[in-house]
């Protein structure tokens, strides 16, 4: 067995990536799985700053913008300036956006169940155990 822990996990991050990107556009999605992310984030809490986003989501405050500014554009959010700091913006998400998200949702369940096909429910909680430890090891 491979034990170039690195690479597996790129190449499974990467094989996951594009599986999700297939599956959207299938499901006439055409966002990213990271603006998924921001406008997964947004109706959950709406009315973020960027900053915030960036930290939720965990990618960095120049990519964060790039993807505001593409959802922005396709009518998903708005960004409104920030009352009590006017060199701020308070990202919101819009009905488009929330029926976006509402599709993107109903794809990422149907790939979480896929990623489990297989493995018993124990493998999973270790799975999962084992990437949180990951997470709180290197994030």
């Amino acid at each position: 067995m491979d034990d170039r822990l690195l690479f597996l996990m790129s190449k499974a991050a990467h094989t996951l990536k594009n599986y999700l990107k297939k599956e959207f556009s299938s499901g006439g999605i055409n966002i990213s799985p990271a603006q998924m992310g921001i406008l997964f984030a947004l109706k959950q809490k709406n009315g973020l700053p960027m900053n915030l986003l960036s930290k939720i989501i965990s990618i960095d405050n120049a990519a964060i913008t790039r993807h505001v500014d593409i959802l922005e554009r396709e009518g998903m959010v708005i960004r409104e300036a920030d009352e009590k700091d006017r060199r701020k913006y308070i990202i919101c998400i819009t009905a488009k956006g929330i029926a976006e998200a509402d599709k993107c949702r109903r794809i990422a369940r149907r790939v979480n169940d896929t990623i489990k096909e297989g493995f018993r429910d124990d493998e999973v909680e270790v799975f999962k155990k084992v990437l949180n430890s990951f997470f709180n090891k290197f994030g």
